[in-house]
């Protein structure tokens, strides 16, 4: 309905406005006018030519032949209204007194014939009424339609016996115009009178009327057109937004169906298809997340279950034996699962909220080299390995959240130090290119063993050097990295360094970040 309104209305207010500042009415006024000046001044030359050669304009009269060249000048018979004038102002001819010169008719009135009425007299009368009701309203003198003349009714024809040309235009009180032109009469450089003509404005408003019947019948057409039109592009938008919001109810009901089912939507090549697709990838990373968190659920399980399987074969063994010894080796392997099951509690926890904390934290613009010179420092003094700083320039700026981007990195360290020996080198390299900023932690350890590659970012995957006691890992550390390097819009990667003869000289994580 809103697309609707918002069409319709310019089209609705266009015939609205052109009634209300009715400039065609000025044009017809200004027409009529003319052609009642033009009438006015065929009068006035023939009316001077009669009182040069027969002196017919005489004392408050005027005379038969006088009148006779009067009345037809006016189309005998038509609504115009001529009025003569003398030098002094005073009235002698009046065209609607003077029928006494005229042959005598008797008037008869017919019988009243009842008048049928059709669709077209309806509408045009009920046009009258709407531009009646639109229409600027004019401010016009009000016309006085008495027998009995005055100059304060009328001082056009003061103005004509100075000699000047005027035009008046009035208004009665229900509205119907009326227009005045007074002339004045000369005889050579003389004035000898002065004509008033006037008229009423019943031709105007019936040519307007005829202009409005035409234009609100091209109005209807329009808007019957921008209407079918408006129609069909509102259903066309808002047709398969309801069809996607149906399927977005199905998907929320069916425990079954978590998909969107619309392929014809997907490929039209409009703003409806991208809404598809996009609402198609966001079903489908919710399915994803799912799958995930029930992935996630699984190997939660599993890895609980090796140290509570532990426990509980410890603890029913230990109630069994009566060696001491035994007893506290059992009491020992107790207290490891159980410190084992807190720490795989607490990482669980931390990678379980890490989803949600990614989507709140607030992103700022980093140095990276300012965040790992301090990191360096800090790590440098704890770790058992010498950290070497490698840096192009010193101002690299990514947008990020700086304690996060700081636990992947200082994750990064301290694997690199756990397979590195006493006083061995980690490297930190930072570089760049057109697009990315690149970041490279190697060592000069192992490296990753054969195969593992492709699964040191998996949940809970854990490959410890040889010596390490078994537990003190819970696999979670390169998991949670890639995912905060990945919510952060960058990647990571892992690989072994190798020489000429294919012997590792250490393994080395990649991350990439998109330049700002």
């Amino acid at each position: 309905m809103r697309i609707l309104v918002i069409i319709l209305l310019p089209v609705i207010l266009y015939p609205i406005i052109i009634i209300y500042f009715n400039k065609y009415q000025d044009i017809l006024i200004k027409s009529e006018f003319a052609a009642l000046e033009r009438q006015g001044l065929t009068l006035t030359k023939a009316l001077a030519l009669a009182e040069n050669q027969y002196n017919l304009i005489e004392k408050n009269q005027i005379s038969s032949p006088a009148l006779q060249n009067l009345i037809p000048k006016v189309e005998y018979g038509s609504n115009i209204r001529a009025r003569l004038f003398n030098m002094y102002g005073n009235l002698i001819a009046d065209t609607n007194t003077s029928m006494k010169y005229a042959p005598f008719v008797k008037i008869s009135s017919l019988p009243s014939v009842e008048k049928m009425y059709n669709f077209n007299e309806y509408f045009t009368n009920f046009l009258s009424l709407l531009s009646r009701w639109i229409s600027r309203p004019l401010q016009l003198p009000l016309f006085n339609d008495s027998l009995k003349f005055s100059f304060n009714d009328y001082p056009e024809v003061i103005a004509a016996l100075k000699g000047i040309n005027t035009k008046a235009l009035r208004q009665d009180v229900n509205g119907k115009l009326f227009l005045s032109v007074a002339l004045p009469i000369k005889n050579i450089r003389m004035i000898r009178g002065a004509i008033l003509l006037s008229v009423s404005g019943e031709k105007i408003e019936k040519e307007l009327l005829d202009l409005e019947f035409e234009l609100f019948k091209a109005f209807g057409l329009i808007l019957f057109a921008t209407l079918s039109l408006g129609f069909y592009l509102g259903k066309s938008i808002t047709a398969p937004i309801v069809r996607l919001a149906n399927e977005a109810d199905k998907i929320a009901d069916n425990k079954i169906l978590k998909t969107i089912n619309l392929p014809e939507f997907k490929i039209r090549k409009d703003e409806i298809g991208d809404l598809a697709r996009s609402f198609s990838k966001m079903t489908n990373e919710l399915q994803s997340r799912i799958n995930y968190i029930s992935d996630f659920t699984a190997d939660v399980a599993h890895e609980l279950k090796n140290p509570i399987t532990s426990l509980r074969s410890a603890s029913e063994t230990i109630g069994k034996i009566k060696d001491l010894k035994e007893q506290k080796n059992l009491i020992k392997v107790i207290q490891n699962d159980v410190q084992r099951i807190d720490r795989l509690i607490n990482d669980i926890s931390a990678a379980s909220r890490l989803d949600a904390e990614l989507s709140r934290i607030e992103m700022t613009k980093i140095n990276l080299v300012q965040l790992l010179n301090t990191l360096i420092k800090i790590r440098a003094t704890t770790v058992k390995c010498k950290i070497k700083f490698f840096k192009e320039n010193n101002e690299y700026f990514v947008i990020g959240n700086e304690n996060r981007i700081a636990q992947v990195f200082d994750n990064l360290i301290q694997n690199a130090v756990s397979f590195s020996k006493k006083n061995d080198v980690i490297n930190i390299r930072i570089q760049s290119n057109f697009k990315n900023i690149i970041i490279l932690v190697e060592d000069y350890g192992p490296g990753f063993p054969s195969g593992a590659l492709k699964k040191i970012f998996n949940r809970f995957y854990t490959e410890r050097p040889s010596g390490e006691t078994f537990g003190n890992h819970s696999g979670l550390g390169l998991s949670i990295s890639k995912q905060i390097i990945e919510a952060h819009g960058g990647s990571i990667e892992a690989f072994n360094r190798l020489d000429s003869n294919q012997k590792c000289n250490g393994a080395t994580v990649k991350t990439i970040f998109k330049k700002l």
